[in-house]
């Protein structure tokens, strides 16, 4: 579905900018992603699709239901994780404690949009990133040394024994 998105409207843009009225890159959609606009590169991206009318009524409440479903859906897969390991790994936390992570993660985004709208959110989105991205590649290690070690000991302790042969 992702690639399916990614590829109508990525290449409907793409479409708009090379096909302009007044020239090729002058649709104005690069501007609007170069200056980070996102929400507006995909809204103007829909209205070239569609020009307008109740098709591009239909298309936008399309969009924003599609919108609204990842973000619930991501937040709540992200809710779900943290009560999980804040649980000791109990494969069905306490939903009050859902709800209250839950409320936590929707008042940090709403605060930092109102505050600084949606770069603000971006920054923060990245700052936290990096730490996150090294406990990733530490546990990859991990991984990686469990799976390599793994096999040495299984071969260890499953040597047939001379009186079996």
């Amino acid at each position: 579905m992702i690639f399916a998105w990614l590829a109508i409207f990525g290449g409907n843009a793409l479409h708009q900018e090379l096909v302009a009225e007044t020239g090729v890159g002058t649709a104005g959609i690069i501007d609007l992603v170069n200056g980070w606009d996102l929400p507006a590169a995909l809204f103007a991206t829909a209205d070239g699709i569609t020009g307008g009318g109740i098709w591009g009524w239909i298309l936008n409440a399309m969009m924003i239901f599609l919108l609204f479903s990842w973000f619930i859906t991501s937040s709540d897969s992200s809710t779900l994780v943290l009560t999980t390991i804040l649980s000791m790994g109990n494969d069905d936390p306490p939903k009050r404690f859902r709800v209250f992570w839950g409320t936590m993660i929707g008042a940090v985004a709403a605060v930092l949009l109102v505050a600084g709208g949606l770069r603000a959110l971006q920054t923060a989105n990245m700052v936290t990133a990096l730490p996150i991205s090294v406990l990733v590649i530490l546990m990859t290690i991990s991984v990686m040394k469990s799976l390599l070690a793994e096999p040495m000991s299984q071969s260890k302790t499953s040597k047939p024994s001379q009186a079996s042969r």
